[in-house]
């Protein structure tokens, strides 16, 4: 599974942890250091599991939750902050992503080399050991001999590490389809608190003859992340539930005449009330 904005710090392949062993074969000359790749992966899983448990799948209790951390936080610091919840879930999402890709790469080409040195020793098992003394010397024999030995060790050591990759994957991937749920809710409990907070200034702000030169960029900032809503839409497989901002206003033409007359507030519209429209 490939997955986009990785950083190159956050970038690891299948070289960045092995170790070498045997050279001078056609299949791959080194063996997975399954210790480094386990533990890699089991950070990754880790912080899964831990955004997981720790993420309220009542989207009510998740906002409510989230509006205390909010408000609790200086004004101009808030929707940085507030924006960095959902980036970090999001983080996390993308590292335990890349571990089971990293891994599965890795897993690939144990299989494809261990069955590549398996054909070797099998090669190697068919040449007789030296018979005299001149062939002994000769080393052609015995040079066989030593990489079939050789050969035999690696086969164990890539038998070993397609084991122990086999063991460690099922648990990772379990987790990425509750992990894209917690991370789908994270980004539903922030954007409904972005947008809230958004009503609430424009409410406070007693700015109304300002609104029609503002109403614009208002509209654009409603709708700011909505290609992280969309992402994570098709991820989840079901629409990501952040309400959207409804303006009530009439069109410029009346723009005058509006501004002396009563007007109501914007709202917030959930896509599942079944008497909701959007402008």
């Amino acid at each position: 599974m490939k997955t986009k904005m990785m950083t190159t710090a956050q970038r690891t392949t299948a070289d960045d942890v092995v170790t070498p062993a045997h050279t001078g074969t056609t299949h791959p000359s080194t063996v997975t250091n399954v210790i480094a790749l386990g533990q890699q992966l089991a950070e990754a899983f880790g912080a899964a599991r831990a955004l997981i448990d720790r993420t309220p799948t009542d989207l009510e209790v998740m906002v409510a939750n989230l509006r205390r951390w909010y408000y609790a936080h200086d004004p101009a610091e808030r929707d940085r902050l507030l924006w960095r919840r959902f980036e970090e879930a999001r983080q996390t999402h993308t590292r335990l992503e890349q571990a089971i890709h990293v891994a599965r790469e890795a897993l690939d080409v144990e299989r494809a080399a261990l069955g590549q040195a398996h054909e070797e020793r099998d090669t190697l098992a068919t040449r007789p050991l030296p018979a005299t003394i001149e062939e002994e010397a000769s080393g052609i024999r015995a040079d066989a001999a030593r990489r079939y030995q050789s050969v035999g060790i690696e086969c164990q050591q890539r038998a070993a590490a397609v084991a122990e990759l086999e063991r460690l994957l099922p648990a990772p991937e379990q987790a990425l389809g509750p992990l894209t749920e917690a991370v789908t809710r994270v980004l539903e409990a922030v954007g409904t608190i972005d947008r809230e907070a958004f009503v609430r200034r424009v409410l406070e702000s007693g700015e109304l003859e300002q609104l029609r030169s503002r109403f614009e960029r208002l509209r654009t900032m409603a709708n700011t992340h909505a290609a992280a809503i969309d992402e994570w839409s098709r991820r989840v497989g079901r629409p990501v539930r952040v309400p959207r901002v409804r303006f009530p206003w009439p069109p410029p033409a009346v723009w005058d005449a509006f501004l002396n007359a009563p007007t109501e507030a914007p709202k917030l519209i959930w896509d599942d009330d079944p008497n909701g429209s959007s402008s």
